[in-house]
């Protein structure tokens, strides 16, 4: 039980790896598929491409972690890498990303301003 628990943050750190992999191989085709004006076959081929590499990677990353259990925690650090990749690299996730830190600069600069916050940091 303590390996189970001392292990997972490198569990968590490996899956999010992962997840970030699977968002380069998403964006690689994506890329792919701009370039060569892709119809219909040829991008179903790259969804299917798509489909069986991530699940590859992401079974690959879970027998390498953590011996092929799947556990709510490695699924959500996956989840997490893929949206930092594509927050971080693609355009509409980048402009949705600086929405939501300006969302949160705006809300802490009015929490800062509540008179108990100054009270309290004084």
């Amino acid at each position: 039980m303590l390996f189970a628990t001392a292990g997972q943050g490198w569990v968590f750190l490996w899956m999010a790896a992962a997840g970030a992999l699977i968002a380069a191989w998403y964006a690689l085709l994506a890329a792919l598929r701009r370039l060569l004006r892709a119809g219909f076959w040829l991008s179903l081929a790259a969804d299917i491409a798509f489909g069986v590499g991530a699940a590859a990677l992401f079974c690959g990353a879970l027998v390498a972690a953590d011996y092929g259990r799947v556990r709510l925690y490695s699924a959500l650090s996956a989840a997490l890498g893929f949206a930092l990749f594509a927050g971080a690299f693609y355009a509409p996730g980048r402009r949705a990303a600086q929405a939501l830190a300006g969302a949160a600069r705006h809300i802490l600069v009015i929490i800062r301003d509540f008179r108990w916050i100054k009270v309290i940091f004084r």
